[in-house]
């Protein structure tokens, strides 16, 4: 049994502390939050108690409770739901069409599509508020839901995903008399699904944490989503910031996002690996 160098012993232990700090790095503001978001005051004296302390479940009581709370749930929920459903299909749809299908123009029509990733939304974010008021979806779920349905970056994932199948898999399926859309439908997306667990899972979070776009095109409060109605827990022009209920907001609205990564994750990290396995 070979024994291992002090050097690798020790690029291994460098390796782990780096990664340690890493993650402590991005878990103790959520945990932070999670622990003041059950207390009555966030600031505290020096130094600051960082053990849970159950003090009071009165926040969330109030969040819940506080004005449209349910209803904005509700919106939220229902647009990514709907954006995540819609353009993961067409972006399934779209990626076999460029991995599988032959036709002219294909390869420059899919690096076309890749060019929109290097278009930043505030230079389009004019002309799409301006189709939204010409076409009088202005504060309607489908302003906010339509002009989300189409991802380059699931058109990508999902095409870089149906390369690694096997052509033969699909040759045979064409052998037993299945047309192409059949092939779809009954041999690629079944073996595709960790690909669509992880455009599902990129597109709800990106869906339900949107706050700009919704803010331009919703108006009236009813219609809000969380993350404009996370705003509402200010006192006038800002003035005051009620952050213990604003905390409790916060860790409510995480929770359908660690849910859906948690039970997702297998999919997420096989999908993610093998989408840029091949070119």
């Amino acid at each position: 049994m070979s024994r291992i160098s002090p050097r690798r012993v020790a690029l291994l232990a460098l390796t782990v502390s780096v990664q340690l700090i890493l993650a402590l790095i991005y878990i103790i503001p959520f945990y932070w939050m999670v622990i003041k978001s059950f207390r009555f005051t966030i600031f505290a004296n020096f130094p600051p108690n960082l053990l849970p302390t159950l003090q009071t479940v009165g926040n969330y009581v109030y969040v819940w409770h506080f004005s449209a709370f349910p209803h904005w749930y509700l919106n939220s929920t229902l647009i990514a739901l709907s954006v995540t459903a819609a353009s993961v299909f067409i972006g399934s749809l779209s990626g076999y069409a460029f991995a599988r299908l032959r036709f002219r123009g294909r390869d420059i029509l899919f690096y076309t599509v890749l060019a929109t990733l290097m278009i930043p939304f505030p230079v389009v974010i004019i002309a799409e508020y301006i189709l939204m008021v010409d076409l009088g979806w202005v504060n309607t779920y489908q302003a906010v839901i339509v002009p989300s349905t189409a991802s380059a970056v699931n058109v990508f994932l999902m095409r870089q995903y149906f390369t690694t199948i096997p052509q033969e898999v699909e040759d045979a399926a064409k052998i037993d008399g299945l047309r192409p859309h059949q092939i779809f439908f009954r041999v690629a997306a079944p073996l595709a699904k960790p690909a669509y667990a992880a455009s599902a899972i990129y597109t709800f979070i990106g869906a339900w944490n949107s706050f700009l776009w919704p803010l331009l095109v919703l108006h009236s409060v009813k219609m809000f989503t969380l993350p404009l109605a996370i705003n509402f827990f200010k006192g006038a022009n800002g003035s005051q910031i009620y952050w213990n209920q604003m905390t409790a907001a916060e860790v409510l609205t995480m929770i359908p996002t660690i849910v859906i990564y948690v039970v997702f994750e297998k999919y997420f990290v096989k999908g993610i690996a093998l989408s840029g396995s091949k070119g």
